[in-house]
């Protein structure tokens, strides 16, 4: 075959080959970027005309600077819009093609409830508006989390994970859910930790409520209980008064409930233990205390040390106490003498009458010798007199 065949071969088969792939309005294509500026992306689509993108078809988002998020090279999937623009050109939309792709893989994911990942455009009435890859979407305040948000705005322009909750293609209805994608979440994280957390276990959580009994704690899909008691080595009168809502803390497990799912922590530091210091105390010995807090049985007191304890109402004085009250004031400081310490109950108790006799013993002692001596020479003079 001579020169002159091979080239007439040559642009018959290339004249074959477009021929095969001539386009035609609503065909869908991967085409290739040649050029990107900021009103439109130029796409090679294997046919004898390129494709042109205008801005509006690439992207929703008005402030997007398709010079950064495309370049030469990129693989994109297109729709033939008009297959002869007028110059010669294929007018082509990124959006539209994605949109049909989409609705593809939006009904996959309703029925077998698989997470996609939608943009946020911007806060709307009663919600936020998201898109999906060309669909435009509706997420409720309801169904945006599994906890109350307060500003909404914080999820502009983010991307978020989520189902879909609703969708008809002929209504024009899409509404996602990623509150429904969280709890199915929590009840995996739930599960594998009713699974594999074990009691004397030391886990990070998140405070997320507190009650006038205690403080729950959010382990990340397994919310468990601290109670008032487990708090604070020292007495506190409400969990407010060490930990608020959004604190992250680390807690003790302390008992697991597999078969009611509920779990016993505690936020007390086992290296911080005071019980530890109560053995280095004497029975017997007066220590320097302050009034924590008054209750109807007497006063609970703070020794020097962080140990806490009770005076019985029937060891603050020796004159009968109805009132606590008009004897003790929350705060204030004394002496207490330690009388006893339960092991088994972790309890100690204290005296403020015997620790004041204490106190005042020696200076007893000390007046009635020297009384004593004052009028022993002047009794002894008299005696010999008679």
């Amino acid at each position: 075959m001579d020169e002159k065949n091979m080239n007439d071969m040559s642009m018959e088969e290339a004249m074959e080959g477009f021929s095969l792939n001539k386009v035609k309005d609503g065909d869908i294509l991967e085409g290739t970027v040649l050029k990107v500026n900021k009103d439109e992306v130029i796409v090679n689509i294997n046919y004898f005309a390129d494709g042109v993108v205008p801005r509006e078809e690439l992207t929703n988002d008005h402030h997007e600077d398709i010079t950064a998020t495309h370049e030469v090279g990129d693989k994109i999937k297109v729709i033939v819009l008009k297959s002869d623009d007028g110059e010669g050109n294929v007018l082509l939309s990124k959006l539209k093609a994605d949109a049909i792709v989409s609705r593809e893989e939006v009904q996959k994911s309703l029925e077998e409830k698989t997470p996609i990942t939608v943009k946020v455009e911007e806060v709307v009435k009663g919600g936020l508006r998201v898109f999906y890859n060309g669909l435009s979407g509706f997420m409720p305040a309801s169904l945006i989390s599994d906890s109350y948000v307060e500003d909404l705005k914080v999820f502009e322009g983010k991307k978020l994970e989520a189902l879909v909750e609703e969708y008809d293609e002929e209504q024009n209805k899409l509404i996602f859910s990623r509150k429904a994608l969280l709890k199915i979440r929590g009840e995996k994280e739930k599960a594998r930790l009713l699974k594999e957390l074990k009691e004397g276990e030391s886990v990070e959580g998140t405070v997320s409520n507190i009650t006038s009994y205690g403080a729950f704690i959010d382990l990340g899909g397994l919310i468990g209980l601290a109670h008032i008691s487990d708090l604070s080595y020292g007495r506190i009168s409400h969990p407010s008064e060490v930990v608020s809502v959004g604190d992250k803390v680390v807690v003790h497990v302390l008992k697991i409930d597999r078969k009611n799912e509920k779990i016993s922590l505690s936020l007390k530091s086992r290296d911080e233990d005071p019980w530890k210091r109560v053995h280095e105390m004497k029975i017997g010995q007066v220590y320097d205390a302050s009034v924590k807090k008054i209750i109807d049985a007497g006063a609970i007191v703070q020794v020097d040390g962080g140990v806490d304890g009770l005076v019985h109402i029937s060891e603050i004085s020796n004159d009968h106490v109805t009132d606590v009250h008009e004897v003790l004031k929350e705060g204030q400081k004394l002496k207490v003498k330690l009388l006893a310490i339960d092991d088994e109950r972790k309890r100690v108790s204290f005296s403020i009458r015997d620790a004041h006799e204490e106190d005042q013993s020696f200076y007893d002692q000390e007046e009635s010798v020297t009384i004593g001596d004052m009028f022993k020479n002047l009794m002894d003079k008299f005696t010999g007199e008679d």
